[in-house]
Formats: C-alpha cells, structure tokens, sequence
C-alpha cells in the first residue's frame, strides 16, 4: 500500500499542471491550517459536527478536520481524479470512516438541506448551496478574493439572511502568497522542471487573484 508522500506524488505525476506542483495538497491561500484555525477560533468542531469541504481538491483540510476534531467531514469537487486520490489519503490516514468525497458540482452537491453545521471553502463556492445545505445557526468559513465590483460579505449576510460574525483582510498575505509562488514557478523553469508555457499559465492564474481584497470571512445562519 502507498503512503500518504506516496500517493500526492502520484497525484502531481499524473494531473501535469505547473499549479499542482506549486500548490501542492492545499490549492488556494487559505487552504491551510494556519488560516482555518483562524477561521474557527471560538467554534471548535467536536465529534458530532457534520462539516463540508466545498471544491475540496485532494481533501487536505477534510482530512485534516477529520483528523483533529473526529468529526464527520464530506468533500466535494467536479474533478474525479481528486477525489479519488482525496479517498486514498484518507484511507492511508486513517479517517475514511470520517471522510466521504463525492464528485459533485459546487451548485448542487446532492446534500440534504439544513444538514451541515459548517461549510468551509477557499475560492470556489456557490451561496445559494451553501445556504441550502446549512442547519439553522450553521457556519460558513471562505477564504477568497472578493473583486471590486462584486458583493461584499455584508451585502452577501444581508441576501441571505447570514450574520457575519469574522471578518479579516488578508491581501498583504495573498499578494506575498502568490509573488512567492510565481518566483517559484520561475524557479522551476530555469531548472527544466515546468516549461514555459506552464509558467506563463502560473503567471496569469496569479494574476486573475488580484484586483479587489482577499478576505477570510466567516458567517452564520439564522436559528431557525
């Protein structure tokens, strides 16, 4: 049987993108540990908490959540190959019976509505799903890029009847985040590891993050 090292690598080998390799487990800022424990400061989850990890790639922070807090975790994503490896890890972890990844959209991810305690995501979501899926007095943990033109948390509390109860601006850290990892990417061009074309692609995936404030944003719904 592989080992956790093991079966990522297989992963990156097998998914080819110069993001993958730079990313690695945790694909966007704030799908990491530092920040979550952040975001769930004063809400610990405890072992009947039913958690999902929206756009959850590999699974890093289900499995995580799983692991620390013996909650029951489920992780959704549109990319087969990652939940399957998402599934693998979790078994070579020890927490499958804890974890459950689906191939789901982010708009419909087949849960039942008012079912899940807290729902965290870094980038990707949809709030017509996170509000459907959510129990009354549920959470709601993102860590994103909220461009200018766009609605503000506030304005997102107001529309569906959520509270925003965190709410913390990380763009120094974001725009550090990803100038570090461009350099990387450049890094590893030099060093025949990516092509130019994949560090292009780095570049300019980088550069659609900017443009507006990255916020670490936690809500709750309404007690019914």
């Amino acid at each position: 049987m592989m080992n956790k090292t093991q079966r990522l690598q297989r992963w990156y080998d097998e998914n080819g993108t110069a993001d993958s390799l730079l990313f690695g487990e945790f694909m966007h800022l704030g799908a990491n540990q530092t920040i979550l424990k952040v975001g769930l400061f004063d809400i610990e989850p405890d072992e009947n908490s039913v958690i999902l990890d929206m756009a959850c790639a590999v699974g890093g922070n289900a499995r995580w959540l799983a692991s620390l807090y013996n909650c029951t975790v489920y992780g959704n994503d549109i990319d087969e190959d990652a939940i399957a490896t998402a599934t693998d890890l979790a078994r070579i972890e020890g927490v499958d019976q804890r974890c459950n990844f689906i191939v789901a959209p982010v708009e419909n991810t087949g849960l039942e509505a008012n079912s899940i305690d807290l729902v965290v995501s870094t980038d990707i979501y949809d709030m017509d799903e996170v509000a459907r899926v959510l129990k009354p007095g549920g959470r709601f943990l993102l860590s994103a890029l909220f461009r200018l033109d766009a609605p503000n948390p506030e304005e997102i509390a107001a529309q569906y009847g959520l509270t925003v109860e965190l709410r913390r601006d990380v763009t120094e850290l974001a725009q550090t985040f990803l100038h570090s990892k461009e350099e990387e990417a450049r890094l590893l061009q030099k060093s025949k590891i990516i092509t130019d074309r994949q560090l292009i692609t780095v570049i300019n995936n980088a550069l659609r993050r900017r443009g507006g404030h990255h916020l670490l944003v936690r809500w709750r719904k309404a007690d019914a």
